[in-house]
């Protein structure tokens, strides 16, 4: 790992844990990113305004890393955002951000799973990891994420969610990469843009990896780069702010980012869907974030049409090759039950 009281040093690699309450969680995840194989790295961690010991804990135990200490809770967007655009300041010729949630740990050979499957393609605008479920005491039972689907319905989901670590054996491709544990390709983030600040937390990975789509970039999912990850750590499971920010932002991501084609070609079932899923959660005493999230979606209705039209404008693959990156047949209403068990459901 680079040690930023070198002099000179030359970074092409940087790990970024975005923090906010990290106290319990960042030694696990500083400790596993000291132990990596590829050393070739600078790991930077960019603090969203915690009030708890964690900074304390950075610049006491790990003087090694680079440390933005932001004055206030930027959400995960912006946080990763402000971070990333300081480190294209600072060092100029970077070629890969790799981001991480600070709930997790990495094994030993994640980034270099990571850097090596980005080398090998360079049109891979980014890199997903194997993220497994875990409780921070046990090993992992099952999958997290292998990868980000999308299904024809406007949503987006977790590949492989619940089944056995072993399921995915191939670095093969995905739609997109959940930005927990991902790497991404500078030149692609320059030429398509960073997170949507507005979306705060939730889905602003997914809006990126349409993005990025949109501009011809791929993803591969790196099976062998396996995170361990503390789900749901930050964000109380069922809260209400979770709920909120996920069915605001899912309809962003639908009105900024699918063609005009295939919003004719499925928005009755984007519609059928959204509706059934907020009914469900209707019944389940939540009208109110739901309703707030709806409401404000369509208050942004001026900078979303901008948005779009600057976004379609600049599409560099056909209608054809983006339905084939989608799902097209799903059962929607295990898809539903899905988001009811978790609002954070992408």
């Amino acid at each position: 790992m680079l040690d930023i009281r070198s002099e000179n040093i030359k970074v092409e690699t940087a790990v970024l844990v975005l923090n906010w309450q990290g106290e319990k969680l960042i030694r696990d995840c500083l400790d596993a990113l000291r132990d990596q194989d590829y050393q070739d790295f600078l790991t930077v961690v960019a603090d969203n305004a915690s009030t708890d010991a964690s900074v304390e804990i950075i610049r006491s135990d790990y003087p090694d890393v680079l440390l933005y200490d932001f004055k206030e809770n930027y959400g995960f967007a912006r946080g990763n955002n402000e971070a990333m655009e300081l480190l294209f300041q600072r060092y100029p010729n970077i070629k890969y951000i790799v981001l991480l949630n600070n709930d997790t740990k990495v094994e030993k050979q994640w980034l270099t799973e990571l850097v090596s499957l980005a080398e090998s393609d360079p049109k891979a605008g980014s890199i997903a990891s194997q993220l497994l479920c875990w409780d921070g005491e046990h090993e992992p039972a099952f999958i997290d994420s292998a990868g980000d689907m999308f299904f024809k319905h406007g949503v987006a989901g977790k590949r492989g969610y619940g089944q056995p670590r072993d399921t995915y054996k191939d670095d093969t491709g995905v739609f997109g990469a959940c930005a927990g544990a991902a790497l991404y390709r500078v030149q692609a983030l320059r030429e398509t843009g960073l997170f949507d600040p507005d979306f705060f937390a939730y889905n602003e990975d997914v809006d990126l990896a349409f993005r990025l789509r949109l501009r011809g970039w791929g993803c591969h999912f790196a099976h062998k780069a396996a995170v361990w990850h503390r789900v749901g750590f930050s964000t109380t499971k069922y809260s209400d702010r979770a709920l909120y920010w996920a069915k605001r932002n899912s309809l962003w991501v639908v009105w900024k980012d699918f063609p005009t084609p295939l919003l004719w070609r499925y928005g009755i079932g984007i519609f059928l869907y959204a509706f059934l899923s907020d009914l469900l959660w209707t019944f389940r005493g939540r009208l109110r974030p739901i309703w707030q999230g709806r409401r404000d979606a369509f208050k942004a209705k001026a900078r979303l049409n901008a948005q779009r039209k600057e976004i379609q404008a600049n599409c560099a693959v056909s209608v054809d090759e983006l339905k084939n990156l989608m799902i097209l047949k799903t059962p929607w209403m295990e898809s539903i039950l899905r988001n009811l068990k978790d609002p954070r459901a992408k």
